[in-house]
């Protein structure tokens, strides 16, 4: 009886001191756990912030031959190196044209694609050419390789003296030639619009 006793009060003992072990290790755990998972949250912000830099008033120059060529000017940009392109708000084009002044592009959102230095342009774009022609669509492209300005979507030309519709239009740059294609309408508007040779 004594013996029996004896035992169920060992076993009660390790089963005490096991429920107690493993308390401990639990909580040894938990405050391990806690520091971790900072580190982990850390690790991850650090992840994202090197995957996406943001800027404010941001302005980049393209330069050629030691002249201007274009300035790109936007309220802000957000870089996603995975991707390599920038997402641009509120953006500003400037080519600089070496006889005949500067073309100035301006939209709403943007994307520069940092190998190729091409740039899309999105919602109300707006484009002044040289001589007060204005041209609005909806999206533009730039095309740095072959130095062209171009949209394949609904365009509308205001200017002095006319006003034309087109499906899609492109800007040479090197030779200061604008092409508009794709179901044109003109019309000549102003008082003094006058046609010679027409009888």
């Amino acid at each position: 009886m004594e013996f029996e006793m004896r035992f169920r009060r060992i076993v009660q003992t390790l089963v005490a001191l096991f429920i107690v072990g493993l308390s401990l290790a639990l909580l040894a755990g938990m405050w391990r756990g806690k520091p971790q998972k900072a580190r982990e949250d850390a690790a991850e912000e650090t992840k994202t912030s090197d995957a996406e830099m943001k800027l404010t008033d941001m302005e980049f120059t393209e330069m050629q031959q030691g002249k201007k060529f274009w300035t790109l000017h936007a309220a802000e940009a957000k870089y996603f190196q995975e991707q390599q392109r920038t997402a641009l708000k509120t953006v500003h084009l400037t080519f600089h044209l070496e006889k005949d002044g500067e073309i100035q592009v301006e939209s709403k959102e943007g994307t520069m694609f940092a190998g190729s230095k091409n740039i899309e342009l999105q919602d109300s774009v707006r484009a002044i050419l040289p001589n007060g022609y204005v041209m609005t669509m909806e999206k533009a492209f730039y095309d740095h390789d072959k130095n062209l300005v171009f949209a394949d979507v609904p365009i509308h030309i205001s200017g002095p003296g006319v006003e034309c519709d087109g499906n899609s239009w492109e800007y040479k740059i090197p030779d200061h030639v604008a092409l508009l294609n794709g179901g044109v309408k003109a019309s000549l508007v102003g008082p003094d619009i006058r046609l010679d040779g027409m009888r």
